[in-house]
C-alpha cells in the first residue's frame, strides 16, 4: 500500500503527488536558475484520482455521462494537483478538429411557439436566421429539426421527453410571436440559444442583429446624403420586439442634433395611414426611416415623390436587390452564429438556464437603393 502525503491539501493523494521540497538552484558564474517545474498532465490526475484519463477529461468538461460525484472527485484532485488545462495543445486539438470532414454527432432542434406550425417563417427575417443555422449546423456536423411547441397535445414535459428520446440537446428558440415570450422545458437537460429579443422567460444566451448600431448607421447615410429632418416610424409593437433598440439609437442620434432638426418619433399601435399624413404635415422631415412597406404606397397617395421629395430607409431590407435602401440585417450571418455558439455549449457541457446571460450582436450592413438619393461626390 502507497504511503498518502501528509495535510490536508494531500489527503487523498498518493505520495509520490505529495508537495516535494523545494529543489536547489543551480547557478552558473554567478546566475541563479530556477529548476524546471513538470506540468501537471491528465495521466497525472488521472493515477491520483485512479481512474483513466479519458474519464477526466470528461470530467473537467462536466460531461453528463458521468455521475456527478465522480466529476467532483476528479475536478478536486485536479485542483489539488494544480492542473491547468494547456492551451496550445487545445488549440492543435480544435485544429485538428477544424481538419477533419464534418461528421454526423446528433441533432440540434429549431424550437417554434408560434400559432400556426409554419407561422414564424412569414417574417423573411426569421426564414433566413434558420437557413443560416441550418447550414452552419450542417457544416459542424449536426442535422436541425424543425419542433413545433403548440402540436395538438404538447406540453412542455412531453416535448422534453420527446427532444431527450430523439437525442437532442441542443435547441434553438426561434423568435417568439410577439416580446415577452415564455418557453417551459426541462432546461437542465439542454443548452439552449435564444434568436432576438422576444424571449422574455428563461433568460437564455442570445444571437441577435445590433438593431442600435443599424439605426445609427442609417442615420449616418442620411445625413451624409444630405437630409437634415430625419423622422422615424414604425408600429410600437415592431420596437418593443428588438427591446426598443431601434428607439434608443434615434433619441441618442436626436439629442445631438439642434432642435430645429428634431422630428418626434411615430409609433402608432398599429399602422394608420391618416395618423402619417398628419405627422408628415405638421413635423414636414425631409427623410424617413421605418420597418413598414407601407410607407411607400401612402407616399405616393399623398402625392410625395421618392427619393426626390423625401428619402426613405428601411431598417430591415425584405430583399437585397438595390430597390430598397437601408439596412441589411445580415440574418443569415445571424442564425450562422447562433448554430456556432449552440455547438460551443454543448462541447462545453453548459446546460440549463445561465446565471449570466450573454448577448452576440451582428452589425447589419447600409444598401444603396433606390429610395434616398445618392451621395454627391465631395460626400462620398
Amino acid at each position: 500500500m502507497q504511503p498518502r502525503a501528509a495535510g490536508p491539501a494531500g489527503r487523498d493523494l498518493p505520495a509520490q503527488f505529495r508537495l516535494a521540497p523545494r529543489r536547489p538552484e543551480s547557478t552558473l558564474r554567478g546566475v541563479v536558475t530556477p529548476a524546471p517545474v513538470r506540468r501537471v498532465t491528465l495521466r497525472d490526475v488521472a493515477l491520483a484520482a485512479g481512474c483513466h484519463y479519458s474519464t477526466v477529461s470528461l470530467a473537467l468538461r462536466d460531461h453528463p455521462r458521468l455521475p456527478a460525484e465522480t466529476r467532483e472527485r476528479v475536478r478536486r484532485v485536479a485542483r489539488q494537483l494544480g492542473y491547468v488545462a494547456d492551451p496550445l495543445l487545445s488549440s492543435l486539438s480544435s485544429y485538428r478538429t477544424a481538419r477533419r470532414p464534418p461528421t454526423f454527432h446528433s441533432n440540434l432542434a429549431w424550437i417554434t411557439n408560434h400559432p400556426t406550425a409554419d407561422g414564424w417563417r412569414e417574417a423573411d427575417v426569421f426564414h433566413h436566421y434558420y437557413l443560416g443555422a441550418e447550414e452552419r449546423a450542417r457544416a459542424l456536423g449536426y442535422s436541425l429539426e424543425i419542433f413545433w411547441m403548440r402540436e395538438r397535445g404538447m406540453t412542455p414535459a412531453r416535448a422534453s421527453q420527446i427532444l431527450r428520446s430523439r437525442n437532442i440537446t441542443g435547441l434553438l428558440i426561434s423568435p417568439q410571436p410577439g416580446p415577452g415570450g415564455k418557453l417551459e422545458l426541462d432546461w437542465p437537460s439542454f443548452s439552449a440559444v435564444a434568436l432576438g429579443y422576444t424571449l422574455a422567460s428563461p433568460g437564455l444566451h442570445l444571437v441577435s442583429t445590433h438593431q442600435y448600431r443599424s439605426i445609427k448607421l442609417a442615420l449616418q447615410r442620411l445625413a451624409e446624403r444630405g437630409y437634415q429632418r430625419i423622422g422615424l416610424v414604425m408600429p410600437d409593437l415592431s420596437d418593443a420586439r428588438v427591446d426598443r433598440n431601434w428607439l434608443a439609437g434615434y433619441l441618442v442620434a436626436q439629442q445631438a442634433l439642434p432642435l430645429r432638426q428634431r422630428v418626434p418619433h411615430l409609433f402608432p399601435s398599429a399602422w394608420d395611414e391618416n395618423a402619417f399624413g398628419a405627422w408628415l404635415r405638421r413635423h414636414r422631415p425631409d427623410a424617413i426611416v421605418t420597418k413598414n412597406l407601407e410607407v411607400l404606397p401612402a407616399l405616393r397617395r399623398l402625392r410625395r415623390r421618392v427619393p426626390e421629395d423625401l428619402g426613405v430607409a428601411f431598417l430591415t431590407l425584405p430583399q437585397v436587390d438595390g430597390r430598397l435602401s437601408g439596412i441589411d440585417e445580415n440574418p443569415r450571418e445571424v442564425g450562422a452564429a447562433a448554430a456556432d455558439y449552440l455547438a460551443g455549449m454543448i462541447h462545453r457541457n453548459e446546460r440549463g438556464v445561465p446565471a449570466m446571460p450573454q448577448r452576440v450582436l451582428i452589425d447589419g450592413s447600409w444598401i444603396e437603393g433606390s429610395t434616398v438619393r445618392p451621395a454627391t461626390r465631395t460626400l462620398a
